[in-house]
């Protein structure tokens, strides 16, 4: 029988999330935006790669190129957020200045102040770049091989395309969930609980009728309930969507692509017939994970991107949804998200417990087998010397 790998403190300890800051996160590919994010020279978006700080810059040639977030004089961070820099890039504390392509272009006082300086010495920081499906991967590490990161999943069916002009995207949904990230992350890969927690919403399958394909470091899901022929959504939301009119994506009618696809170790895609939405997950320390979610549908009378105030537990005050916020019970809200929330807080609480523990994991790759796989990767790339 699988069994747990990863040790209480992996979930509860900084010391252990400060490791993965280290050496999992800061060397790892991420999602830091989409071709839409970028239309004129000087747009740019800015990230963090565990302890590191990147941005993607749209530069005069309309290339994209990523750097680390880092003056090359103190270390200051050079953008914040996201936005148009402009022609150049300035550093906000000695006016130091790039270009978009990284070059130092300019130093205040420099023959007083630095008069021995090697310009060339001092451009920022590469970090490299990756591009797949209208998505764009950073990685801190400039020579990261981006192809033999994402081509395990070149092998696999992926229909969608979020560049195609009948699509409209949802605003980000943004949750503050309070759990380790690999809390959420397991239970998104945990075949065993669908026809449980989600009984009512989506309704399944139960083990046996799905299943997780490994492809590399990433996974995708499958419903298998229809006569083994693999699928893209369970059986029950096929049949409670039927009738309803929603249009559907071009292209992404017929079965046989994936229903989840896990991008090791932060990327979360979901497509479907009438959408397709992209989330990444953001720790912020070992109990506490951001959950950024956007959709793309057709332009139609209905679509997925329903509005955020209609989101259980949705504050406009501080544009966050969190579980302090709910007025519904989670299973009582019709919403599966908020029932993983709330099901990842509930274990999150109970790792506290110098009780808690983890029997046999439920066997098989529609039960859980992955959360046995994704551990060892986890623990493979946290190991020390």
């Amino acid at each position: 029988m699988p069994h747990q790998i990863l040790p209480r403190e992996a979930y509860t300890s900084q010391t252990w999330f400060q490791r993965e800051q280290e050496t999992l996160f800061d060397g790892h590919w991420q999602l830091a935006g989409f071709d839409g994010d970028f239309s004129e020279t000087g747009d740019y978006i800015t990230l963090r790669a565990g302890l590191t700080p990147l941005c993607v810059v749209q530069g005069n040639d309309g290339e994209l190129r990523a750097f680390k977030n880092l003056c090359r004089h103190r270390g200051t961070e050079l953008l914040e957020g996201r936005g148009n820099a402009g022609k150049t890039l300035v550093c906000p504390y000695h006016r130091w200045t790039f270009g978009l392509d990284g070059q130092l272009r300019g130093i205040p006082d420099r023959a007083e102040c630095f008069p021995d300086l090697d310009r060339k010495a001092n451009n920022l920081h590469g970090a490299a770049i990756g591009r797949w499906k209208g998505m764009i991967f950073v990685n801190s590490d400039a020579s990261a091989d981006f192809t033999a990161w994402i081509s395990p999943l070149n092998t696999a069916p992926f229909p969608h395309d979020i560049n195609d002009p009948a699509l409209e995207h949802s605003e980000t949904f943004t949750y503050r969930i309070q759990c380790n990230w690999k809390v959420f992350y397991e239970n998104a890969i945990d075949g065993y609980h669908l026809a449980y927690l989600h009984e009512k919403t989506l309704g399944g399958p139960k083990p046996g009728l799905n299943e997780w394909e490994q492809h590399g470091d990433h996974l995708i899901w499958y419903s298998t309930e229809r006569d083994g022929i693999r699928n893209r959504i369970p059986m029950f939301v096929e049949q409670q969507a039927a009738g309803t009119g929603m249009k559907k994506i071009k292209g992404a009618d017929d079965p046989g692509y994936g229903g989840v696809y896990m991008l090791y170790p932060l990327t979360m895609i979901v497509p479907s017939p009438w959408s397709l939405t992209i989330s990444t997950l953001e720790p912020v320390d070992a109990t506490t994970t951001i959950l950024r979610s956007r959709t793309w549908s057709p332009k139609s009378w209905w679509s997925y991107k329903e509005p955020l105030d209609g989101t259980p537990g949705y504050d406009p005050e501080t544009g966050l949804i969190e579980s302090k916020n709910w007025t519904d019970h989670p299973l009582e809200t019709g919403d599966f998200q908020t029932e993983d929330v709330w099901v990842c807080e509930k274990m999150q609480r109970s790792m506290a417990s110098p009780h808690w523990s983890v029997a046999a994991l439920a066997k098989g790759a529609g039960a859980e087998d992955p959360i046995r796989s994704f551990q060892s990767q986890v623990a493979d790339d946290c190991a020390t010397e």
